[in-house]
């Protein structure tokens, strides 16, 4: 299939909206900070949950919930620590990978600066099914107690309409969930292949998206090519201060499909695009990573199709002789 015609981003720069994925290691923090921070909510919520499992004793007056629910809170507690943990864990672990890279291949920014298979980049959307499950499973969890207190326990009329505001949240959250489930089983897996690795701003980048199945008629699409800034904003005062992912586009170019037509899923979709000369190199592990992503959205008939995919753009090798056909 050939998109119908060919469009350039006009200069300047916007930020995404929507659902951003962090492509980066940095989680806002550093890893030991994360580390601490998440070991004081794992701490409370195991001695908590010590408490409601009355493995830790403590006296039953100044108990005024069932031991169910004190364990549901230490639980969640916890979980909330473990998230911070393995965020922390997954920048340590970029970093140790990215000293051993760098060591390994001291003459390509490719491969010393991200896990790059040379031959495409695959995303799954089984794998964002499981990713995305344990947050509506975490907030019912968590909600549970509320609901006792609210409804079992004939709590306060605010208790009541707040707990029902955010049981509607969660059963939002879940229709989510169910529709990610069917974009799993419509989608499965998709790639992109790469003609060239890296791929090098002097020349075209050409691209060959790959879906493997569910997609048989397209109403309308668009195959966007962007390079993207990432950071984290500190937003708030005093204890309302949070950090924020930001995505800013630097540049963009897109394939435009706008007549229906039949789409066979074995076919490729060859994507070729002309990179602006002032174009930046990809540069995952920086402290404001640099990257490029390749976006698919797809007016489909019933679920629509929308996955981003990375692109290796790198600078030149160091030196002549590095230049390996990888």
């Amino acid at each position: 299939m050939t998109p119908d015609r060919y469009e350039v981003s006009p200069p300047g720069t916007r930020r995404l909206t929507g659902t951003l994925q962090q492509r980066g290691a940095k989680m806002g923090m550093s890893t030991v900070g994360g580390f601490l921070f998440g070991g004081v909510f794992v701490g409370a919520g195991a001695a908590i949950i010590l408490m409601g499992t009355k493995v830790i004793h403590v006296d039953p007056r100044s108990v005024h919930a069932p031991y169910w629910v004190l364990t549901v809170f230490g639980a969640s507690f916890a979980a909330g620590g473990l998230m911070v943990w393995s965020m922390a864990l997954r920048q340590f672990a970029a970093n140790r990978a990215r000293v051993e890279a760098t060591r390994r291949y001291p003459n390509e920014p490719a491969l010393a600066d991200y896990r790059w298979h040379p031959d495409g980049f695959e995303v799954s959307e089984w794998r964002r099914f499981a990713t995305f499950l344990p947050w509506p499973i975490g907030l019912t969890v968590f909600l549970s107690m509320f609901n006792w207190w609210a409804f079992a326990a004939n709590g306060p009329t605010m208790v009541k309409v707040i707990t029902g505001l955010f049981d509607l949240i969660t059963l939002l959250i879940w229709c989510m969930a169910a529709r990610q489930l069917g974009r799993a089983l419509k989608f499965g897996h998709s790639r992109v292949a790469f003609t060239s690795f890296p791929c090098r701003p002097s020349t075209p980048v050409i691209l060959r998206w790959q879906p493997s199945k569910g997609i048989n008629r397209i109403n309308k699409g668009t195959f966007t090519l962007r390079c993207v800034a990432e950071w984290w904003e500190r937003h708030g005062a005093g204890k309302d201060q949070n950090n924020v992912l930001i995505h800013e586009e630097l540049w963009s170019a897109k394939w435009v499909v706008d007549q229906p037509r039949n789409f066979h899923p074995k076919d490729d979709v060859e994507l070729r695009y002309e990179l602006p000369a002032n174009a930046q190199p990809t540069n995952l592990s920086a402290e404001k990573p640099i990257f490029w992503e390749l976006e698919v959205k797809l007016d489909l008939p019933g679920l629509d199709f929308n996955e981003t995919y990375l692109v290796p753009v790198y600078g030149p090798s160091r030196t002549a002789s590095a230049a390996t056909s990888v």
